[in-house]
């Protein structure tokens, strides 16, 4: 990146953090009737993104300006039982590709889902879910603590021809034991084969809160010390031959005014004789990051690991190392993330990247 890059980014990040305290980044849009039984809000997502990474024999730095992702957002509740969400996506618009044009895709319908609560201790999720593979791919991607995902959380997507972890299907969920105890029991489309006999994708989680529980659909990344979260979980997901299992512990407490969160993700994919383009691989996440209140800022490291049972050519091991801050504006609503990151992978250079992204969420 050349040093009027530099100067140029710097005085735009300066001009965003000054319109901050005006800025948008609000509620979303509600519609009502008149009893208030119905209600529909409408939203957004943007996260407007710099990139300056080093192309794959290190030789040289690409750079791009783009949406990592732009969203819109629509949910509400159709009576006092039944909710729905739905967001559309279209990732990474307007980002170089290697053929010298940029990413135009069509926006595409990234989650909907309806909730029917029977109770707090059981509720059931029906349509387009992102699935609980981890603790990691089940957060929201507008609340994730550190830049993005971990950047190997979606390993068995495409072999379950996933879409960034989503599947078709429906899932029971509740909170016992006083909110100390999650549960989350799904039954999914999974890959359906050639001729569509496959069985059905099965997935099952349990997670353990002595303190506070995090129960929304999505995971929350931090909750700016306003909750006290201890999560200990575990996934089981499987279809056929293929078998995947997930350990993972989360911390988000307050410390004074302030806030420290972490997280631990141990992932092992075994795709079997099923999905043979998931060989039996070990995936490793940790994450951490101290808010100060005062200022808004959030210093925050990154660390991730890929691992084979067997190294081949095409599937080597690597890792990432990203260490940043985040400048909470408006909580998740308005925040500029800055990064930089080491990748290694075996038999190759090692790489550099650095990022600044600005999110601006409706919702």
């Amino acid at each position: 990146m050349s040093r009027r890059n530099v100067s140029v980014l710097a005085v735009i990040v300066t001009a965003v953090l000054a319109l901050a305290p005006t800025a948008f980044g609000q509620g979303q849009w509600t519609i009502a009737t008149a009893d208030g039984k119905s209600s529909l809000g409408i939203g957004f997502l943007s996260q407007l993104q710099y990139e300056g990474i080093d192309n794959a024999d290190a030789s040289h730095t690409q750079q791009n300006l783009f949406f990592r992702r732009l969203r819109l957002m629509l949910g509400g509740k159709i009576n006092d039982k039944l909710t729905f969400f739905f967001d559309t996506d279209d990732p990474n618009l307007g980002k170089g590709q290697t053929t010298g044009s940029k990413v135009d895709t069509t926006m595409y319908i990234q989650d909907f889902f309806l909730t029917y609560t029977v109770s707090n201790a059981f509720k059931i999720d029906g349509g387009m879910l992102l699935v609980p593979v981890s603790h990691n791919s089940q957060q929201g991607a507008t609340t994730l603590l550190a830049l993005d995902y971990g950047p190997f959380t979606f390993q068995h997507s495409t072999p379950l021809n996933s879409n960034v972890g989503r599947d078709y299907g429906i899932q029971a969920r509740g909170y016992v034991a006083d909110n100390h105890v999650e549960y989350r029991a799904l039954l999914l489309q999974g890959n359906r084969g050639t001729t569509a006999q496959n069985p059905l994708r099965e997935t099952f989680r349990l997670v353990y809160y002595p303190f506070d529980a995090d129960t929304g659909f999505f995971y929350t990344g931090t909750f700016f010390g306003k909750k006290k979260i201890v999560a200990i979980g575990a996934t089981y997901d499987m279809q056929q031959q293929y078998k995947s299992y997930s350990g993972d512990a989360v911390v988000d407490v307050p410390v004074g005014k302030d806030a420290f969160t972490a997280q631990f993700d141990y992932t092992k994919f075994d795709g079997g004789a099923t999905f043979k383009t998931l060989p039996q691989e070990d995936q490793y996440l940790g994450e951490a990051g101290f808010y100060f209140s005062s200022i808004k800022l959030e210093p925050f490291v990154q660390y991730a690991k890929l691992t084979y049972a067997t190294e081949t050519p095409t599937y080597l091991n690597q890792n990432k190392l990203m260490a940043g801050f985040i400048w909470w504006g408006n909580g998740h609503k308005f925040n500029i993330k800055v990064a930089a990151a080491q990748i290694k992978k075996d038999l190759t250079p090692d790489r550099k990247q650095f990022v600044v992204q600005w999110q601006v969420l409706a919702w």
